[in-house]
């Protein structure tokens, strides 16, 4: 295991790399397709669910936000045109979250501001060595912090 200083700097540099690529990733989209990018998450999972819809709930796991926060993220897509609320007609409960015709369209454009952000903000700055260690790296973390929940 590493020392405490390098365990200590590492995490540093991970939070402060994490937070830099968010920002300009979510400026980038929001300029390119009007969405942010915990927006552009959240459509991108509604697109990528069979029925193109998904609870509150999930919405707030894949946002990491709390439930009310959720629900204002979901407003803000609704007022955009890109989702429709519909409740469960079995479980009065729970509401979804439904990804509309111009939700399709929409996603589809962030996903191209996307994968051209990426490109400028990770792809072009790392080696194939890099992008191995990387990976191997945070493949690790994700797998004991799976082991942790």
């Amino acid at each position: 295991m590493g020392t405490d200083p390098d365990c200590g700097l590492a995490w540093l540099e991970l939070q402060q790399a994490t937070a830099r690529v968010r920002t300009d990733l979510s400026r980038r989209v929001e300029a390119d397709s009007g969405m942010t990018a915990t927006e552009h998450d959240v459509m991108w999972a509604l697109a990528n669910d069979v029925d193109r819809r998904l609870t509150m709930s999930d919405i707030a796991e894949r946002a990491m936000v709390t439930r009310s926060g959720a629900t204002r993220l979901v407003e803000r897509l609704e007022r955009n045109g890109w989702v429709r609320r519909e409740v469960d007609a079995t479980n009065r409960r729970a509401t979804y979250a439904m990804l509309t015709d111009e939700g399709v369209r929409a996603v589809r454009k962030s996903s191209h501001a996307v994968t051209r952000a990426r490109k400028d903000l990770f792809d072009e700055r790392l080696s194939d060595r890099d992008l191995s260690d990387l990976r191997r790296v945070l493949g690790k973390l994700l797998r004991r912090l799976d082991l942790a929940d």
